[in-house]
């Protein structure tokens, strides 16, 4: 049973980065914490964006249609404005359900592509309130992580991308670029909304920069509470050589060329370097 009051008075975290950055590694952080919910992937930005508008629209066509064969009295179609409230409705509610009964300070939305659209100031304008917390990782390591996540889940990737390596890794360096600077220049606008932490703070210090994430939430940041969410995200506990592949920091190293290395350096070196990623040729 759905409190209505209550929906409408959550608030919301929108958990996002580029992926294969640790959204997914951030949201079992955030969900481990007594006082706030994150379950796994939304993809809502989307729905909200490409999605509900057509919904609107195939209805407004219907009933415009229905009234030009009937009584032509004018049909009372939805706008725009109605369709973000829908989607504001809709937003909450999924966050709401998505705490299963828990009752929660913070009620979080993952979505990556919120970072890959750059959907950051339209969920700001509809909800003033919410926070929003982004993961940042070395873009050698994401786009080597992104190669393996590929062959597994696409069974003609290698034959069709395989002999081309080093473009589509230009390629997915591009969009590690862009993602970023999505969530750079928002925090830029919007300091006290964002908190960007970077995947390689979380796995090597993880207590300090646990605690920073609670306490930018204004959440219980107790040393004990803080160890246990530690213990129960670590990565050993889901390595599967799979999605959870390796979880190292600096694996590019060992999988990457060296003219693989300079290609991902030479696209994305403007922003690794005041993100505190060393480049090695760039």
């Amino acid at each position: 049973m759905i409190n209505w009051a209550e929906l409408e008075s959550i608030k919301l975290v929108f958990c996002t980065g580029s992926p294969k950055s640790g959204t997914t590694f951030l949201q079992m952080i955030l969900n481990n914490h007594p006082e706030v919910s994150c379950p796994p992937e939304h993809y809502l930005y989307s729905f909200l964006t490409d999605t509900l508008p057509k919904v609107f629209d195939n209805y407004n066509k219907s009933v415009e249609f229905i009234d030009k064969m009937t009584a032509k009295q004018g049909a009372p179609v939805f706008n725009d404005e109605d369709v973000k409230e829908v989607g504001k409705f809709i937003i909450k509610l999924a966050a709401y359900k998505g705490a299963k009964g828990k009752r929660v300070k913070w009620y979080g939305i993952k979505d990556d592509q919120l970072t890959e659209r750059n959907g950051f100031d339209l969920l700001s304008q509809l909800f003033p309130e919410a926070k929003f917390i982004a993961i940042i990782r070395d873009p050698r390591s994401v786009v080597i992580s992104a190669w393996h996540f590929n062959i597994r889940i696409h069974p003609d990737f290698l034959e069709n991308v395989g002999n081309y390596r080093e473009k589509w890794i230009e390629f997915a360096a591009k969009c590690w670029l862009q993602d970023n600077n999505n969530i750079i220049n928002f925090f830029k606008k919007n300091s006290s909304k964002m908190f960007i932490c970077r995947y390689e703070d979380l796995l090597l210090n993880p207590f300090e920069n646990y605690k920073k994430i609670f306490e930018f939430l204004e959440v219980n940041t107790d040393n004990t509470l803080i160890e246990e969410i530690i213990e129960k995200t670590s990565f050993k506990k889901f390595k599967d050589g799979k999605f959870f592949r390796k979880g190292k920091v600096d694996s590019w190293k060992e999988e990457l060329t060296p003219l693989e290395i300079k290609t991902v350096e030479k696209v994305c070196g403007s922003l690794m370097n005041p993100l505190g990623y060393k480049t090695v040729y760039w």
